[in-house]
């Protein structure tokens, strides 16, 4: 029987390995991808309630009221403290305007005397950040209101007008239909939360492969089969590569069967890039499990290391949490790190603009940094197998 064969025998009678960390646990990427698709992308505007207090009844203030309830919806509101606790407390009015006595004279001399305007008292919902917005919206059109005073041009009731004609003009945009068709969120999530089982049954499968090979008795009926030593090698090689294929067949077919079987045609340069992301994660899964396999540690050791650092290159990926949220110096590690251009890779690949040759050409080249990693770890894995097996001799 051939060392290839043999290999994929000790692999299949450890099948539990295969039930767990493939099956299993990639059930939660997909449960994570199905509850990310399900929003509504359609964009609804979230209009605050507001209320607004006048105690000054000037050309200004009233101006001001009028602007705020129309860019709101109104709500009555007493003049009184304990009403606008109350409004605020049980989140009925998003945002409260409170208008002083003498504002808008004294808005008036601030802009004319070049001086800061006076502040307005405003209560802001802490339940939602419409209320933030409106309060934006509120200043800016008093920002018109006080550049018009102060230029001199007009006086308060020009002034105001000049404000409502300025606040309802608006930009033009255009959207850009790209060429390609996204690939939908839910894959990209499934892919990122898909790197963790990848690793650990990658891991864990190759190491116990090569841990049983490197047995006493086992290398001694090896070597002394009449097979050259690298015939032998590639065997085992072969054999630790068709596991981590199976992993990545397995994870990239359950995805794109899930999430992405509507997307395949249109979004195939993207796809290619996702599957090759994952593919480059999967050698370096494969060569760490081969380095494990070297080093003999038992079965726990090699699950305990599979599961720790399968999950933590995951969270220091961005994989789990976006990067952004990381701090730097977490981030500066997370460079270091084979996962981390995976997930550039894949979140590349999740944007459709990047169906260029050259753009896509950067994210091949993160797949191959990844697979660098794949290199240099099956080389340290190599020169300490044949250490080990000069030592034994």
């Amino acid at each position: 029987m051939s060392i290839f064969k043999c290999s994929l025998r000790i692999i299949a009678a450890h099948r539990g390995y295969i039930l767990i960390y493939l099956f299993l646990l990639s059930m939660l990427g997909l449960l994570t991808g199905f509850s990310s698709g399900n929003y509504n992308s359609q964009l609804l505007e979230d209009v605050p309630t507001v209320a607004v207090v006048d105690r000054d009844g000037s050309v200004v203030s009233q101006a001001l009221t009028d602007y705020v309830e129309s860019s709101g919806e109104p709500e009555p509101l007493d003049d009184d403290k304990r009403a606008m606790q109350d409004a605020t407390a049980q989140n009925r009015i998003q945002y409260i305007l409170i208008i002083p006595a003498g504002y808008g004279d004294a808005f008036f001399d601030a802009a004319r005397q070049g001086q800061d305007a006076p502040v307005l008292d405003t209560i802001v919902s802490y339940d939602s950040a419409s209320g933030s917005l409106m309060d934006v919206r509120t200043r800016a059109w008093l920002d018109q209101v006080y550049a018009h005073l102060a230029s001199g041009t007009a006086g308060p009731e020009g002034a105001v007008g000049l404000a409502d004609e300025a606040m309802t003009q608006e930009a033009q945009a255009e959207l850009i239909t790209p060429d390609g068709a996204p690939l939908p969120d839910s894959l990209v999530v499934f892919a990122k939360f898909s790197t963790y089982p990848l690793f650990a049954f990658s891991v864990v499968a190759v190491s116990t492969l090569t841990t049983a090979l490197g047995r006493r008795p086992v290398r001694s009926r090896i070597n002394a089969a009449p097979v050259g030593g690298l015939p032998r090698s590639t065997g085992v090689l072969c054999a630790c590569l068709v596991v981590g294929v199976v992993g990545w067949a397995w994870i990239m077919a359950l995805g794109i069967t899930a999430f992405g079987l509507e997307h395949v045609s249109g979004s195939a340069p993207l796809l290619g890039v996702l599957a090759l992301a994952l593919f480059s994660y999967v050698l370096v899964a494969s060569a760490v499990g081969f380095l494990l396999g070297q080093l003999g540690l038992g079965e726990n050791a090699s699950n305990a290391v599979a599961n720790i650092a399968g999950m933590t290159l995951s969270f220091l990926s961005g994989a789990w949490v976006p990067v952004d949220y990381l701090p730097n110096a977490v981030i500066t590690v997370s460079r270091f790190t084979p996962c981390y251009w995976v997930n550039q890779a894949i979140n590349g690949a999740a944007d459709p603009t990047l169906t260029a040759t050259g753009s896509l050409a950067t994210l091949v080249g993160d797949c191959g940094v990844c697979a660098l990693f794949a290199a240099a770890i099956l080389g340290v894995g190599l020169a300490l197998g044949r250490s080990r097996s000069s030592t034994s001799l």
